[in-house]
């Protein structure tokens, strides 16, 4: 499969690029709200005075799939936050290339990564943020793990916003006495509102490969209660994706789709979330 082969190729941990939250599907970079930033961008993460904790659910190809906690608390000037994730390849059929391509049984994979967030306000518009994290993979027989860093800055007002930074940077994961490195990349996030409409739009430069990722997306909150989304990104070739939130202030229902690339197919993402 041309994802698994992009896996192991190219960078360490490569489910790091791959959505965390039902915001993935749109401009994650510059649009992420509340707990869902801590899996992107860390100065645009935001957290309240009480306890939110948020759970998503992602379901790839086959039997991969992805699942993600964030915990977050406001702490006097600082946004704290903590996420959690862990994506499971599932079975995974062996098929060496020499001396026969004939399948020598099943065998399984996993990437793990645990962060910790914080972000504060530098100036009347402008933030910070700042995420450390420890990645692991393990892959057939093969295992290693190694620290990552996420920074960005961000200014944001009542209508706008522009964000920079980058992600996982850091070490390399040792498999099979192989260093190989993070799937780093430097992002560029911007938007606009227009009473409730939204307009936004990000930009990727994948470090390792030499390549880019973008984003145009589109949204519209419907009252208090309900927002809706649409994008169409660039992965190696244009792909739609749609987003759906529901919330009643203390809970919210949150779903993303996407036709993502690299023959996965369907991608689909259901979250929810409490403030406690």
């Amino acid at each position: 499969m041309e994802f698994l082969f992009l896996i192991i190729t190219s960078a360490g941990a490569n489910t790091l690029l791959m959505p965390a939250s039902a915001r993935g599907m749109l401009t994650y970079y510059s649009r992420s709200i509340g707990d869902e930033a801590i899996f992107y961008n860390p100065a645009i993460f935001t957290a309240q005075d009480d306890y939110h904790v948020t759970l998503f659910y992602t379901k790839v190809y086959a039997s991969m799939r992805n699942l993600n906690l964030g915990l977050s608390k406001r702490f006097k000037d600082f946004d704290l936050g903590l996420n959690i994730m862990n994506f499971d390849y599932g079975e995974i059929e062996a098929r060496p290339e020499y001396p026969t391509e004939d399948s020598t049984g099943f065998y399984t994979g996993s990437d793990f990564s645990i962060g910790i967030c914080g972000a504060r306000n530098i100036s009347t518009n402008g933030r910070i943020g700042i995420k450390a994290k420890y990645i692991y993979e393990n892959l057939y027989i093969y295992s290693g793990g190694t620290l990552g860093i996420d920074l960005s800055i961000a200014y944001i007002n009542e209508k706008s916003g522009l964000t920079a930074g980058g992600s996982n940077l850091g070490g390399q994961i040792k498999i099979g006495n192989e260093p190989i490195n993070l799937p780093a990349k430097l992002s560029l996030g911007y938007y606009h509102s227009i009473k409730e409409f939204c307009i936004s739009f990000d930009l990727h430069y994948l470090i390792n490969t030499n390549t880019f990722e973008s984003s145009v997306g589109g949204e519209v909150k419907w009252g208090n209660n309900l927002e809706t989304g649409i994008s169409i990104n660039y992965r190696d070739h244009f792909y739609p994706g749609f987003y759906l939130g529901i919330s009643n202030g203390k809970i919210s229902i949150k779903y993303g789709s996407a036709i993502y690339p690299y023959d996965l197919g369907m991608v689909n993402t259901l979250g929810i979330g409490f403030i406690f």
